[in-house]
């Protein structure tokens, strides 16, 4: 399952998953991993469907072009809501449903091959780092340290994991937050 995670993230092998497998000891391999990588599947195939697109013969420009449509039919927002940390490998190539990503993709007019998900890949971090923390059998300093040795808490997502940390927190949206 570590497979699916690294190859979204980009990460390094076989550290990343010697990683996960030391999150997953810690939780009594509660099979955290494998319980985002389903809610990652479930959402993906229903903003699909919702764009009226079949799950098993899609491919990735199909999709890439979907999302593009929608930022311009101003449909973006109530699609991708809560999306932030979705992404998916279509044809060899990571799509992000990440609002953010699909925006300045669009924006920026970028090709299917230049598309951005960095976005995408700092909120399924952020995401992938909380479900361990908040599992009632992890030790946050523990599971920071392990986290940190496998590259998911890049300095570069300290304000991303502050911001959402306190937005979970508080049940106030980052705009709220930000005030």
């Amino acid at each position: 399952m570590a497979r699916f995670l690294q190859q979204l993230l980009d990460a390094q092998e076989p550290m990343f998953s010697r990683g996960i497998a030391m999150l997953e000891k810690s939780t009594g391999h509660s099979s955290v991993d494998v319980r985002l990588i389903a809610d990652i599947t479930e959402q993906s195939h229903a903003i699909m469907r919702q764009l009226g697109l079949d799950t098993s013969d899609t491919t990735g420009r199909e999709l890439y072009g979907a999302l593009i449509s929608a930022v311009h039919s101003g449909s973006i927002e109530t699609l991708l809501e809560d999306a932030d940390y979705v992404m998916m490998k279509l044809d060899g190539k990571i799509i992000s449903f990440n609002m953010i990503d699909v925006i300045e993709n669009a924006h920026h007019k970028l090709p299917y091959a230049n598309q951005t998900i960095t976005h995408g890949q700092r909120s399924l971090r952020g995401e992938l780092l909380s479900r361990y923390i908040d599992h009632a059998r992890t030790d946050e300093v523990t599971t920071r340290q392990i986290a940190e040795s496998i590259g998911l808490l890049p300095g570069d997502d300290a304000w991303y994991n502050f911001v959402k940390y306190h937005e979970k927190q508080t049940a106030k949206p980052v705009k709220e937050f930000i005030k």
